[in-house]
């Protein structure tokens, strides 16, 4: 006896059901153990010399869990906690026209940790992890714009690899 019509009959019926069904099956946009509930962001270390960048990651970082990820932010304990250390900053020329430079590139690096604090575990760590920004002199652009798109690019690699999913 052939396996073939009760093949095609299970195939037949699965189709029909995620017809019927559709949205029984959802993702909840992260990626974290259920059990985490509050995470504690420390301020970012600091081994630049660029002292306001700290605080405009830890801010970004902060922001970034709070529109992101169900963890609600705690100062003190937390299920969860985010260690980070910014290890690089560097400022460079992009492109140039004859002598003049153009554009400019800035360039940072974080070291990440995060870290599952009820069980012990670690769920993200990266020692470096990239975030980069570009500015145009010729439109009135600075460093500091530079910075805030290299920040943004950086708390998204920390946010997409440790609390969203697909």
């Amino acid at each position: 006896m052939s396996m073939r019509p009760f093949l095609s009959l299970r195939l037949a019926l699965a189709a029909c059901a995620a017809l019927v069904f559709p949205g029984c099956y959802s993702f909840s946009g992260t990626t974290l153990p259920g059990h985490l509930r509050t995470v504690r962001i420390d301020p970012v270390a600091n081994r630049t010399l660029e002292s306001a960048l700290a605080d405009q990651i830890t801010q970004g970082l902060e922001e970034g869990f709070r529109s992101r990820s169900n963890l609600r932010k705690v100062n003190e304990g937390g299920d969860a906690e985010l260690i980070t250390v910014l290890t690089e900053y560097s400022h460079r020329p992009q492109t140039t026209s004859g002598a003049t430079v153009t554009s400019y590139r800035v360039d940072i690096l974080l070291s990440v940790r995060f870290v599952d604090r009820v069980k012990g575990d670690t769920l993200y760590k990266d020692d470096h992890v990239p975030g980069y920004g570009l500015y145009a002199v010729d439109r009135g652009e600075t460093e500091e714009t530079g910075k805030r798109q290299a920040v943004e690019s950086l708390v998204k690699v920390v946010l997409d690899n440790s609390v969203s999913g697909w």
